[in-house]
């Protein structure tokens, strides 16, 4: 079985590890799958990692099988290519940017301490999406009136203050299923990677407060120091 090391450490960015499986996508571009992986698939709101295998540009998604992420191989320019390099077997080295998981991580992290403050107020989770610059998190509000000025403020006094506190952050399996905790806030199911403490996030903010039908979309940025 596969094994996704990102689950257990954000910060492992190379890996040298083998080739578990080859193959190629509808498009007809081939792919791989690593037996240590490190490439995070699309999924949950957060991107793909993207990297090299030995050199051969990547991106990480998730395969066909349950529980396989794949690795498509790109041209050097980031377009499909058609050459399948690896073989079953093949011991290769894994990289991925390090500099995008950092970001992804901290947009993951800083989305999930927006939550734990907003479902205080009863608003149920209705969506979000993790992708640099355009990050958010959605609730339902129906009819309920929203300040949205207060709730600005409420908000990044939150964001400082939990940043201040550099809460550890953790991840964990109940009953089978992954969740990430922010120590002292919140503890929810999450298959993303994670700053290692909230001491890491900078430059959290509110980017924007918007409710249209029935809505509230809170957006937000961060970066990871």
């Amino acid at each position: 079985m596969q094994r996704h090391l990102y689950f257990t450490d954000t910060y492992l960015t190379e890996q040298a590890t083998t080739v578990a499986r080859v193959g190629r996508g509808e498009d007809g571009g081939p792919w791989i799958a690593l037996a240590d992986n490190i490439f995070h698939p699309q999924g949950g709101g957060q991107p793909s990692d993207l990297g090299t295998v030995d050199g051969h540009a990547g991106r990480g998604r998730k395969g066909e099988d349950e529980g396989w992420v794949v690795v498509d191989l790109l041209a050097p320019d980031g377009s499909d290519t058609a050459e399948q390099p690896f073989a079953v077997g093949d011991a290769v080295t894994a990289r991925i940017d390090a500099e995008a998981r950092r970001l992804h991580a901290a947009l993951h992290t800083a989305g999930h301490l927006i939550d734990a403050y907003v479902r205080r107020l009863g608003l149920p989770h209705a969506g979000n999406s993790h992708f640099p610059g355009q990050a958010r998190v959605d609730y339902l509000v129906e009819d309920r009136a929203i300040d949205r000025a207060e709730l600005t403020e409420q908000l990044g006094k939150h964001l400082a203050e939990s940043v201040g506190a550099a809460l550890p952050v953790t991840a964990g399996y109940r009953d089978g299923v992954r969740h990430v905790t922010i120590e002292g806030l919140n503890s929810e199911p999450c298959g993303g990677t994670h700053v290692r403490d909230l001491s890491l996030l900078t430059d959290a903010s509110i980017r924007s407060i918007k409710v249209k039908s029935g809505r509230l979309r809170v957006g937000y940025d961060a970066a990871h120091v």
